[in-house]
């Protein structure tokens, strides 16, 4: 059962990990990163960015390559160049601008080509650098420039808007988190059930007389100032029915003192103890019947004659006629 508990408590962190990753995934798409920018001898400057650094599998991402100068938008002509080489990316999409606007007084030309890309599987994916030749129609001077190589990351996928997957996952959750503690209560029922049964079995482990000679100690205080003699008397006569009816088979419980002595009798145990078995109990009977005033020291010494036959049994020296007669033909 433990390993069970185990498996449930790592289903529950592998679970956490994965809304934890779900979360950082849809923080870090809006990430953005200029990759690269280079500036001509002619002052024309190309420059190359990705709109994310991490992409979903089934998401897209935006390249845009721009190129920028000062001054007149058709002072350069840029030759055409080829799309972006690409490596586990695939172009879906693209588009291009022209657009002119002004700074510091000055006009800034802009020409702008954009790429939608798609992921092709999971892992690293790049961008090669892209070479753009141009000529400098003032000094019909011909350049180029190239950026540099970027790197995107594709991620696992995102769950689409309106998708309830993760109403899956959190009953999943659930229901693990549920299994554990089910299996954490029978765990501890289990080893209360455990417990219970050893102590039981000590319990049974020990001798029947030891527990009547803990029992007798507990039912009757012979120094308690206040002991009532009459309620004694019958609690040792009980008490004592008790322990031969569990030790002898004995209905003592139920049976007259004349059927108890007569039953013990009859499975011929010894006489001495069959006799101080019936003085204490005849005893007993004649206080609780006649209702006459029972003398302290009467009570002491029916308590010493049930202490001392408990502990007799105890040794074994209660002994039972039949034995003793086979033995002694045995040694014949």
């Amino acid at each position: 059962m433990d390993y069970y508990c185990k498996r449930c408590f790592y289903s529950l962190v592998v679970l956490f990990i994965f809304f934890t990753s779900v979360f950082s995934q849809n923080s870090n798409q809006t990430d953005s990163s200029v990759i690269n920018k280079t500036v001509s001898e002619s002052g024309i400057s190309l420059s190359a960015q990705v709109n994310t650094k991490q992409v979903p599998f089934n998401r897209t991402l935006e390249l845009l390559i721009q190129l920028k100068w000062y001054g007149n938008l058709d002072r350069y002509q840029v030759h055409q160049f080829d799309n972006p080489i690409l490596n586990n990316l695939e172009i879906i999409a693209n588009s291009s601008a022209n657009k002119v606007s002004n700074e510091n007084g000055g006009n800034i030309a802009l020409q702008e080509y954009s790429f939608t890309l798609q992921p092709k599987s999971l892992g690293m994916s790049y961008i090669e650098g892209v070479i753009i030749r141009y000529t400098d129609l003032d000094t019909d001077t011909e350049y180029s420039l190239t950026t540099n190589r970027i790197e995107v990351k594709v991620i696992d996928s995102l769950p689409e808007p309106g998708d309830k997957s993760w109403m899956l996952w959190l009953l999943l959750f659930v229901v693990l988190a549920g299994a554990c503690i089910v299996v954490f209560r029978r765990l501890q029922q289990r080893k209360e059930e455990q417990i219970r049964r050893a102590r039981e079995e000590a319990e049974k482990a020990i001798p029947l007389e030891e527990k009547y000679l803990i029992e007798l100690k507990e039912r009757v205080d012979l120094q308690d100032p206040n002991l009532d003699i009459g309620v004694s008397f019958s609690t040792l006569s009980r008490f004592l029915r008790h322990f031969l009816q569990e030790k002898f088979n004995v209905p003592a419980e139920v049976n007259t003192t004349e059927d108890v002595v007569s039953e013990l009798t009859k499975q011929q145990i010894e006489d001495r103890f069959i006799d101080e078995i019936k003085d204490i109990l005849t005893t007993s009977d004649i206080i609780k019947f006649s209702g006459s005033h029972a003398e302290k020291t009467e009570l002491v010494r029916i308590y010493g004659l049930i202490e001392s036959n408990l502990h007799k049994s105890l040794r074994g020296e209660v002994v039972i006629k039949n034995n003793e007669q086979n033995d002694s033909k045995n040694i014949d």
